[in-house]
């Protein structure tokens, strides 16, 4: 009462601190620090303000409470009430018989409230007790009946769409190597049995009939890739009959793994038609009647099961439009949670060793590269085929190397992933559960991981092939083309922010000298040392890339000439320290450096590299191992 606006402030942050508290446990904790706060708070203001109604405010503050709360701090809260009010009994000199009929009304009031609320409580959760036996006994009788329902129009139309669509891919790839390889017709047959049945051709399929024998049953059973350019048909059946005379055979059995599923013939009716490199061209589009055949069979199977239908062919077409090799992994992880309800994670197989590429925790660069010697992928992968636990306090050995926390976690699968015999990594899940996966979802983990593996090693080999397409090959920065590209679009950005852009155009001092000094090999070590300076030097957000020969050029995206500069004298004096060693001896090379700036030097992309150049040049032709800006020459 003597100071007022201090026991108010005071008392209002312990409310909100409490407050804040109590709702970041999610209301599980802090519930009596919270509401005694908050009546404390009330008892204050019913002192300071002497107005008696102000009281009331305890009975809406008692029924929330019995609405968030149990019982239990309901009563607790009813003790402390008359513990919060005794200064304002003393301070007033009330009647003790008035306070104590108050308080005992408030708390036959919040009491009752309680009880009333448990009760309703109880009712709600016996009716979703009872609503979640029937759901139970309605999957029950689902999965019972599952294989009669897999017999609806729907599934069965989805099933034959597929069907066709995959025969029009292969009928397009058929049509595709009878160009490439310059030949009459190209035939795919496949297995059915032990025998072989035509399934798609170029020609009409009426006009050719299977035998059953021949050449081409031989390179089918004996899984080896048949040519000839000169058959004799009196003397030797190539399995069936056309209306033309085929003179030139080539028989490719189509594998998924170590599993003959069909066999390519191409034929000619001239004699040594197809040479080495058609007979490769021909090997190769088998590969991919495979990778086709192989999303056919697995919609096959999971036509099986209605649930996971819906999964993997959503997953599938995700995957089809990703040729992006992060984003493939991320959709594989992100569509197994939601699938199976458990955290997922995949290391990457780069030579001998392991990779986490993705993982449910944050991990640093320097500890993604993981020994999975002993542990449970390790064991994956020595025995080329998942490992599923379903309790992991049963199980001896690691899950994961030890920087990877999986302490909370109850059951774990790993799963390698193979394309063509070649290991891609190893997915797996994690769950804080037992036994969180049955026998049928394991195997629809199996399968989305064989059909991931076509698309992340396409998406590998995509990502090699633009690696290949934007970097040089010795130095492993950046090519000229793809420098000029991102210039442009730093220039872009410079106009549309007002900010400077400054570039860097650096050359090694002398260094045909180098070349023929030491020799090539010798040379190139240079560059590679060089090349390396600038990505350990310069920022996340500057580009480097070779300009040309022994030239490299830097863009400073939101750097101005002073910052340049100094960025300029960094990397020259990092260039000038390094020691090259070769063949027992040691060289030491230097750097000239031009520097020019947007928009104060120039205001064009071309305007830029030339007044850049002209830096270079004067710092060459002056002296050497230094760096030139352009306003200080022009």
């Amino acid at each position: 009462m003597k100071f007022p606006a201090v026991w108010f402030t005071l008392s209002a942050a312990a409310v909100i601190f409490c407050g804040i508290l109590h709702l970041h446990s999610g209301r599980k904790e802090y519930a009596h620090e919270f509401l005694s706060s908050v009546a404390l708070l009330l008892a204050g203001l019913d002192i300071i303000s002497g107005l008696n109604w102000l009281r009331l405010a305890y009975f809406p503050l008692m029924a929330l409470a019995a609405w968030f709360y149990g019982i239990r701090t309901v009563i607790l809260f009813s003790i402390f009430l008359p513990i919060a009010g005794v200064s304002s009994i003393i301070a007033r000199r009330q009647d003790i018989v008035y306070e104590a009929v108050f308080y005992l009304s408030l708390s036959v009031t919040s009491l009752s409230i309680s009880f009333f609320l448990n009760m309703l409580r109880g009712s709600r959760d016996r009716t979703a007790a009872e609503l979640e036996k029937i759901r139970t006994g309605a999957r029950d009788r689902k999965q019972d009946t599952e294989m009669e329902s897999l017999g609806s129009d729907e599934i069965i139309s989805h099933y034959f769409a597929s069907k066709i669509k995959t025969d029009e891919e292969i009928r397009d790839l058929l049509d595709t190597v009878r160009h490439a390889v310059f030949a009459d017709a190209a035939h795919f047959f496949e297995t059915s049995g032990d025998s072989l049945s035509l399934r798609c051709s170029t020609e009409d399929p009426g006009s050719i009939m299977v035998t059953g024998k021949g050449i081409i049953q031989a390179s089918m059973r004996e899984r080896r890739f048949f040519h000839s350019g000169e058959v004799d048909e009196k003397q030797a059946d190539i399995g069936y009959i056309k209306n033309i005379r085929v003179l030139s055979l080539m028989a490719v059995p189509v594998m998924e793994g170590s599993t003959p599923v069909g066999l390519l013939a191409v034929d000619a009716s001239r004699y040594h038609s197809f040479s080495e490199p058609e007979q490769k061209t021909a090997q190769m589009f088998s590969a991919g009647i495979a990778r086709v055949l192989e999303r056919e069979r697995v919609y096959t199977i999971i036509k099986h099961d209605i649930t996971g239908l819906r999964i993997i062919k959503e997953f599938s077409s995700s995957l089809a439009s990703s040729i992006n090799y992060d984003v493939v992994l991320q959709k594989l992880c992100v569509y197994a949670k939601q699938a199976f309800s458990g955290e997922a994670f995949f290391f990457e197989h780069d030579g001998g060793s392991f990779i986490a590429r993705q993982f449910p925790s944050a991990v640093s660069d320097d500890r993604r590269q993981a020994d999975i010697s002993g542990t449970l992928l390790g064991l994956a992968v020595d025995n080329r085929h998942k490992e599923y636990v379903s309790d992991t306090r049963q199980f001896r050995l690691k899950i994961l190397p030890q920087q990877f926390r999986t302490d909370n976690y109850r059951s774990v699968i790993a799963v390698p992933l193979y394309f063509e015999g070649d290991l891609l990594g190893i997915f797996g899940m994690f769950s804080m559960q037992r036994e969180f996966l049955d026998s049928r979802q394991i195997s629809l983990v199996e399968v989305m991981c064989n059909q991931a593996s076509t698309s992340i090693a396409n998406a590998k080999m995509h990502s090699e092939i633009e690696k290949m397409a934007t970097t040089d090959g010795l130095t492993g920065l950046f090519n000229h083309r793809v420098f000029q590209q991102k210039l442009s679009e730093e220039l872009k950005r410079s106009e549309r922010h007002s900010s400077p852009v400054s570039l860097l155009l650096t050359d090694i001092d002398f260094f045909k000298k180098v070349n023929d000094t030491y020799g090539h090999p010798v040379g190139d070590l240079v560059l590679r040392g060089v090349a390396g300076i600038l990505r350990e030097y310069i920022r996340e957000i500057d580009i480097a890339a070779r300009y040309g020969g022994e030239e490299f050029a830097v863009i400073l995206p939101g750097t101005d000439s002073a910052g340049a500069k100094h960025i300029a004298e960094r990397l020259r004096n990092a260039v000038m320290a390094k020691v090259f060693s070769a063949d027992g001896k040691t060289l030491k090379v230097t750097t000239s450096i031009g520097i020019a700036t947007v928009p104060l030097d120039a205001k064009a992309k071309e305007e830029l590299i030339e007044k850049t150049d002209q830096a270079l040049y004067y710092a060459k032709h002056n002296g050497r191992n230094r760096s030139v800006q352009w306003t200080s020459i022009r």
